[in-house]
């Protein structure tokens, strides 16, 4: 028992001394359970959730349509803004919004009309299908607001009351309805008339609060008709396994730069580095083989694993083709300068290779690869945009599902380089040729 006691002691000693491992097997969880507990609700807090950016296009330009865009503008749950169709159209197609509300020429008329009677409207919300949670929520804030607009704007005010006028007109002078079917009509409008007389003006007020607007007016189907359009530059749509795929392969090829790394690091442990550099090699060529291999292999396996990702769950490279080769090539490039620099600052395998893990995780963590970037919060998303391996995500995603152009394509594969280089640049002063 004592000499148990005393070997479960050392082992202790043993662990604790290694202080680099134990930070990281403290650190590493808790960075991670922090990033996911701040995405999926926190501590679950009564505050807003975060805000939904948006655009909300005016065509219409009327009373109504304006009063409805202050009060979506207004709400918490939004982050809108108002653009042209065009502009709004773009950066939903890339991903930078949500989506964005078109109402369109004559909105405020006939959605006016369509209380008594008359065509509906034409609201438009084009959105990011790989976010159908802010589909859900754009439609009932829509909803709400347009509803409590429209009544207020038909039942109360000088503008209600003329259009009463206008509609018991209509029906006084219609030669299509039977003399008791015109009296009906007659005496229902004569009432709305007597609403309208009731109900109260103020409700009118886009500033007035929403809830008790909400309670005064009544409970009728919404005077527009909802046209919904994901907008994807391809015909497939959006394909989750196109993400899960560029994410997945992006983390574990990364790990092909670690054991790079580890590889260097203990050839010079063994000394078959030694022996390398006896030979009749230039120290450019040693690093560029290994540069170059790595390179070549660790853009193959990225290749292989999109090219099955394809085969099973059949999504396509709906962009360019040659761009996600140069995304997949460049992020190929991109490891492999990242396994020299471990090397380069490496001391031992054992402890390189912790620190490299930390790091990989983080980088695939931030970068999109576990879950998509539009999750995270706006701060946070601009932030990662120094995390290469964004880039590497973003790029996929812009050549796969989202169907995006070459250009996209050309800044990830120039940002992945210039990222490759820098590892590269580092690994090539700070490496210890003497060992």
């Amino acid at each position: 028992m004592t000499a148990l006691l005393a070997l479960v002691k050392v082992q202790i000693q043993l662990y604790l001394r290694n202080r680099r491992a134990m930070l990281i097997n403290v650190l590493v969880p808790i960075l991670i359970a922090s990033f996911f507990g701040s995405l999926f609700g926190g501590g679950g807090s009564k505050d807003a959730p975060l805000a939904l950016p948006v655009a909300l296009v005016d065509e219409d330009n009327s009373e109504l349509t304006q009063h409805i865009v202050k009060l979506l503008t207004a709400d918490t749950a939004l982050k809108a803004q108002t653009l042209p169709h065009a502009e709004a159209e773009a950066l939903v197609r890339k991903g930078k919004l949500k989506a964005a509300v078109v109402f369109t020429k004559g909105f405020g008329d006939q959605a006016s009309q369509a209380m008594f009677g008359g065509e509906k409207a034409k609201v438009a919300i084009l959105y990011d299908p790989s976010d159908s949670m802010a589909l859900g929520l754009l439609r009932g804030l829509l909803a709400q607001y347009t509803m409590q607009e429209v009544m207020t704007n038909s039942f109360t005010g000088d503008s209600g009351q003329k259009r009463m006028d206008e509609v018991m007109a209509r029906v006084e002078g219609s030669k299509n309805l039977a003399p008791d079917q015109r009296d009906t009509l007659k005496n229902l409008y004569s009432s709305v008339r007597k609403i309208q007389q009731d109900f109260p003006a103020a409700a009118s007020s886009p500033s007035s609060d929403p809830t008790q607007s909400a309670a005064k007016n009544p409970m009728m189907s919404p005077p527009y008709v909802l046209e919904e359009k994901g907008l994807v530059s391809g015909t497939q749509g959006y394909n989750g396994y196109a993400h899960s795929f560029a994410g997945m392969g992006a983390q574990f090829v990364l790990f092909m730069g670690v054991e790079l790394g580890m590889a260097i690091l203990l050839a010079r442990r063994t000394g078959l580095w030694a022996r390398l550099r006896a030979a009749p090699l230039s120290r450019m060529n040693l690093l560029a083989s290994y540069l170059v291999s790595t390179t070549i292999i660790a853009s193959c396996v990225m290749g292989v694993i999109m090219a099955a990702g394809m085969l099973i769950f059949g999504f396509r490279a709906s962009g360019s083709l040659v761009g996600l080769v140069l995304v997949i090539a460049a992020y190929g490039f991109f490891t492999a300068a990242f396994g020299l620099f471990l090397a380069a600052l490496g001391r031992s395998p054992e402890a390189t290779r912790g620190l490299s893990v930390m790091a990989v995780l983080m980088m695939v963590m931030l970068g999109g690869a576990w879950v998509p970037s539009f999750i995270f919060p706006a701060w946070l998303q601009d932030v990662t945009l120094v995390v290469p391996v964004r880039w590497a995500i973003d790029g996929i995603d812009a050549m796969t599902w989202r169907g995006l152009d070459f250009g996209v394509a050309a800044t990830a594969t120039a940002v992945l380089s210039a990222f490759a280089v820098g590892f590269a640049a580092v690994a090539w002063w700070r490496f210890d040729w003497r060992e």
